[in-house]
């Protein structure tokens, strides 16, 4: 259980690493900024709705090996959850409207995501405390 938990956190960690840090910039600065807003929103839904399966899994299956890390997956999941289904959709209707307003909701989404992969990395030195 604790390498499952380990490999499905580490590869997380690693997606949205590379995610965030390479590929998302790396299409803003190859293509026009509308062209590579419109893939990063394609990919977002799928890449927190991964984050999700995996929190959810990593919550349930944590609850037999501490209360430490059973917190960990429940608040990643949490962030997790506000992004896919509160912060995404909001952003996008906003950036229809009022991009001033979906900058900001940007800032806060970048921010959550950065969270949520400090979360995932807490967790994976847990585990690997093990």
């Amino acid at each position: 259980m604790l390498k499952l938990l380990l490999f499905l956190n580490s590869f997380y960690l690693g997606l949205g690493t590379f995610f965030s840090f390479y590929v998302a910039p790396t299409l803003f600065r190859v293509l026009e900024k509308e062209q590579a807003g419109r893939v990063v929103e394609k990919v977002f839904p799928a890449y927190f709705g991964v984050g999700l399966v995996i929190a959810l899994v990593s919550l349930v299956l944590s609850l037999k090996l501490g209360r430490w890390l059973a917190l960990l997956a429940l608040i990643n999941l949490l962030v997790l959850a506000f992004q896919e289904f509160y912060v995404l959709p909001l952003s996008h209707q906003l950036k229809l409207i009022d991009y001033q307003a979906f900058m900001r909701w940007h800032g806060i989404s970048m921010v959550l995501n950065v969270l949520s992969l400090l979360l995932v990395f807490v967790f994976c030195l847990l585990l690997l405390k093990r």
